[in-house]
């Protein structure tokens, strides 16, 4: 079947051809009747082998083409034997917008898949009558009547469930979905967002943590706590691309305006291969693409930020394009009260963020997404006054730090059975500290006399191709690769002071690194109960002539006991090639990110899960999961260190150690109806061990929190109103505190003698419990040209002082006896607020 075959013509009827094959090979054809031979075939090409010809000309999902002593057989496969594929996109009806995660079932027995990240699906159908349902989050479900006969490509489009604001699963009870990544796996859309957030802020943080298994943070610490791994360990991205510094505001709100986000997947454990870089969690946020109908948008004011979403067609159907703008005003009150006052003083702060999107498609296998975010926060302070009768001092001081991403995607279908996506990615993230003085003289104009500035930052470049691969309804694959490089700036320091004539420049040289990874994982299904993904990753990483390589290993699987009852399992390795080394105890931008180096090792993660999902009725889900997780080479600062410098050698400050977490989490959940909620409590234990710190000895891991528990309830009075109350408890946090003081010499002043803290044990204290309780409510007009709401809100409704943190404070009576107190720092208490929005 090598040998090589040439046709004078591009078009021949079937039987015309297979005599010219006979006649240049010697070959012999056998076929049955079924085979229509009058038809004709059009060439692809005049020359080529003889495989490549029959396998073009020859149906091959109705013939079988058997080779034997000189005889080609093409003998008819049984129309219930044959499979066809069906693929296409999901999206919503009025907008356009791609839906993901939606849900393509099979009736017959329930096996199916649901759409990507770009909303596209593909799944494998023999040729005989079958009824399709499709469902999504919050859309009305539809069935499709479907015999196929060849390959079919069908867009599907759900209509917007109006009548009730549900929070539907994601997949009917009785399906095994072949590409839902089932364990440890939380899905949240924008309409499924709570009104939980401060002053009025429906934050995508708060939100998360209704999850179990994602703790709070204390006010001050900003990100989110998961399974007792840092915030520095969760891997967000947004549209593909890292997002290095994630709150605003002292962690009050995160940086993800609700306006632009789509859909956002929390993966705890069973972590697919094509996720890497973290060693505790995956945020992936996707943005919306915009509506492909209609302009259409939406705005909001409140009592500390106002929002501006407008999205629509540049051309229907082809070109979309969503623009999302948040900014805070606070500075704007703030020097509107001191112009009045006729303050010589203008202070502000203020954060915002820009979200744009534009995508374009081709064809119905060709479609193209740019997306860029810039988010950033500003504090700056100006002031002038006078230092004699004829001179003036003009000080001013700014701190700014923030986020600026950008995103090149590309989608092309290859076939019914081939997907790929490829991203040209860009991630920066920057901090700036300036301190400028200027002085003025009588009748001349002000000149600097003092110019401090800081600098830090970490710049990405990414390359990623990715390709997902559906040969049957049994299978789904998914691979590629992904190459990066790292820019990593720890710190770049100017001062310059001329009074006293000094000069001083001190550049750190930007580290380099290079990153290459390679994944694949394979999902398979074993009959219509066993479900397994098994994968790997292989990433390796250079820096400063330093090589790094890793094999993570990664498996997941589900049994279906029946088809209420689910058990689950999986292990994950992860690797972080990236530090980030603390400073402070409040979310202040002065962290730095540093990579691995020659003495530092990368972070290495294992974790175990296993879990059970029970479907008590059809809006009623209980789940319970346990994980088991062990990390190497966390780092901490030595007893002896506390990292100020930037120019100093890091490495010798820190200490590498281990960490063990394990927990319980529990969740109970309504997703149907005008009462829905969402109860969830996790157990858990997170230890830490480093040779140096608390005399080798094993003590608590700062995100240790024994006992967290949230309820979220949410209810729908009628069409127009609305309410949701949300309640959030967590054990307390360790802390350091000195057990005992002792006199000694200054270092500051030999002549004196002051009181030095002595620290006995690390983490060896608790810190009070946090809780606390917030309201919403919203209130609806339905308007000719769009809706109104007004939201009324409260944050923590009884006033709780949680504390951000505590200290011994010494004090002396009357009497010259020393007494000690434990003083607490309270940062939010009871906030209410109102916001106004329109939605058109």
């Amino acid at each position: 079947m090598s040998k090589q075959l040439e046709f004078e013509n591009v078009a021949y009827p079937l039987h015309e051809l297979l005599n010219e094959i006979s006649s240049q090979t010697g070959v012999e054809f056998s076929y049955t009747s079924e085979l229509n031979t009058n038809q004709y075939i059009k060439l692809p090409s005049l020359k080529g082998s003889l495989k490549y010809f029959l396998n073009e000309i020859i149906d091959t999902k109705a013939f079988k083409i058997i080779n034997r002593d000189n005889k080609i057989f093409l003998v008819g496969i049984p129309p219930s034997e044959r499979k066809y594929s069906i693929s296409g996109f999901v999206t919503d009806s009025e907008t356009g917008e791609s839906l993901i995660n939606a849900s393509i079932v099979n009736l017959e027995d329930y096996t199916g898949t649901i759409s990507n990240n770009f909303g596209f699906y593909s799944f494998t159908l023999n040729q005989k009558a079958h009824q399709l349902q499709i469902s999504y989050v919050g859309y009305q479900n539809i069935i499709i009547d479907l015999n196929p006969k060849q390959d079919t490509s069908i867009n599907i489009s759900l209509q917007p469930n109006s009548i009730l604001n549900e929070i539907k699963v994601l997949a009917d009870q009785k399906s095994n979905n072949i590409n839902h990544q089932f364990v440890s796996t939380s899905s949240l859309t924008s309409e499924s967002f709570s009104n939980s957030g401060i002053l009025g802020e429906n934050d995508l943080f708060q939100n998360l943590v209704q999850f179990p298994g994602v703790q709070t943070s204390n006010e001050g610490l900003g990100g989110f706590i998961v399974r007792n791994g840092s915030p520095s360990q969760n891997l967000i991205l947004l549209d593909d691309v890292p997002v290095y510094y994630s709150s605003h505001l002292l962690g009050l709100f995160s940086v993800f305006n609700p306006d632009a986000i789509n859909h956002v997947k929390l993966i705890k454990g069973g972590f697919p291969a094509h996720y890497g870089g973290r060693v505790s969690s995956v945020l992936d946020i996707r943005m919306k693409d915009g509506n492909s109908k209609k302009l259409g948008g939406d705005f909001s004011i409140g009592l500390l930020t106002a929002k501006f979403n407008l999205h629509g067609p540049i051309k229907k159907d082809k070109t979309t394009f969503n623009l999302s703008v948040r900014r805070s005003y606070l500075d704007l009150l703030v020097n509107g009260i001191l112009d009045l006052a006729d303050s010589d003083i203008n202070a502000g702060y203020y954060f915002g963020d820009l979200n744009f999107k534009l995508t374009h498609k081709f064809s119905q296998r060709d479609k193209i997404f740019f997306s860029t975010y810039w988010g950033g926060d500003l504090i700056k302070v100006k002031n002038t006054e006078e230092r004699t009768a004829t001179s003036k001092e003009k000080t001013e001081n700014k701190v700014g730090w923030g986020n600026f991403t950008n995103s090149l995607r590309w989608n092309h279908v290859y076939s019914n059975h081939l997907f790929a996506n490829t991203s040209l990615i860009l991630s920066r993230y920057t901090f700036l500290v300036k301190d400028k003085r200027s002085t003025q003289n009588e009748d001349e104009s002000f000149k600097e006399n003092y110019n401090y500035q800081f600098r830090s930052g970490i710049r990405d470049f990414s390359l990623k191709t990715e390709f997902d691969w559906i040969p049957d309804a049994k299978h789904y694959l998914k691979f590629g690769m992904e190459t990066s490089l790292h820019h990593t700036k720890p710190g770049s320091e100017l001062y310059r002071n001329n009074d006293q004539d000094e000069q001083n420049t001190s550049n750190d040289q930007i580290i380099s690194s290079k990153e290459i990874i390679l994944f694949g994982e394979c999902q398979i299904q074993f009959g219509k109960k066993f479900l397994v993904n098994i994968g790997s990753r292989w990433s390796s990483f250079i820096v400063e002539g330093t090589y790094y390589s890793t094999l993570e290993p990664r498996f997941s699987t589900q049994y279906h006991l029946n088809p209420k009852w689910t058990l689950t399992g999986s292990f994950s390795q992860m690797t972080q090639y990236l530090h980030l080394v603390t400073t402070s105890s409040l979310s202040l931008p002065t962290d730095l990110w540093l990579p691995v180096t020659s003495k530092i090792k990368p972070i290495d993660s294992f974790q175990y899960t296993g879990g059970t999902n029970y479907s008590i009725s059809k809006s009623v889900k209980f789940s319970a999961e346990y994980y088991h997780k062990l990390s190497r080479n966390v780092l901490e600062f030595s007893d002896a260190s506390f990292f100020q410098n930037v120019g100093a050698d890091w490495e010798k400050m820190v200490v590498a150690g281990k960490s063990w977490s394990k927990g319980l989490e529990f969740n109970l959940s309504k997703t149907n109806g005008k009462t829905t909620g969402n109860m969830a409590y996790t157990l858990s234990k997170s230890h830490v061990k480093y040779p140096e710190i608390n005399s080798g000895k094993t003590f608590a891991s700062p995100y240790d929190r024994r006992h967290d528990f949230s309820v979220l309830f949410n209810q729908k009075l009628s069409k127009k109103v609305d309410f949701s109350i949300a309640w959030v408890y967590g054990s307390g946090l360790p802390a350091t505190l000195s057990s005992t003081n002792v006199n000694a010499v200054s270092p500051y002043s030999p002549g004196s003698i002051s009181s030095v803290p002595i620290f006995s044990h690390r983490n060896g204290f608790r810190l009070p419990d946090y809780h606390r309780m917030d309201f919403s409510i919203n209130f609806r007009k339905f308007k000719k040209h769009g809706i109104r709401t007004w939201n009324l809100s409260i944050n923590n409704v009884y006033n709780r002082k949680n504390a951000n943190y505590v200290s011994i404070s010494e004090n002396q009576n009357e009497f010259g006896s020393t007494t000690y107190s434990l003083k607490q720092i309270s940062l939010f208490s009871f906030l209410p607020s109102v916001s106004y929005s329109y939605k058109f």
